[in-house]
């Protein structure tokens, strides 16, 4: 990582730390966590198709993005076009992407152990993280105020690994012919 993306890793963690703040000061900000995780799903769903168009349509497997992409775009039209947005969708929304990316991180944890890596315990324990906030999504999944306790502390906690990632040192693998 060079001192570009470690600067722009930080000013984003930054920026996830202080909206996570505010979202805790903020009395029953429920729509606004709505219009923001409905406009990432959108932006994440464009981010996707343009890699599609550019990259992936010329690797093997890029059509799963191109899929991914879209139902990720219309996701996030969806929450968006609703006026009224029941609390349900948007707890559902947050089980799924949590749920999702603690997968996704033991996954990697497991495959980092099995090539004997060194880098895999804050992986680890932001996957079981995850898994816990989508556990306790469905716990609470009727409660507003929960919901944004849980994006807000979701946010803060995205701000910390940010910030933390940005700071880790990387290692280079070398090949000389």
């Amino acid at each position: 990582m060079n001192f570009g993306q470690k600067f722009l890793n930080i000013l984003y963690g930054l920026i996830l730390l202080a909206s996570g703040v505010i979202f805790f000061l903020i009395p029953y900000p429920y729509y606004i966590v709505a219009l923001i995780l409905s406009i990432s799903l959108v932006v994440y769903g464009i981010r996707q198709l343009v890699y599609y168009f550019t990259m992936a349509r010329h690797m093997v497997g890029g059509r799963l993005i191109l899929y991914f992409g879209v139902i990720i775009f219309d996701a996030g039209i969806f929450v968006l076009s609703i006026s009224d947005i029941p609390v349900y969708y948007i707890m559902i929304y947050l089980i799924i992407l949590h749920a999702f990316s603690g997968v996704i991180d033991i996954l990697r944890v497991l495959e980092a152990r099995r090539f004997r890596s060194g880098s895999w315990k804050l992986t680890l324990t932001s996957g079981i993280i995850n898994l816990l906030v989508a556990i306790l999504c469905a716990v609470f999944i009727r409660s507003p105020e929960i919901a944004v306790i849980i994006f807000a502390a979701g946010l803060l906690y995205s701000g910390v690994i940010r910030i933390i990632s940005a700071f880790r040192r990387t290692k280079l693998a070398f090949f000389e012919n």
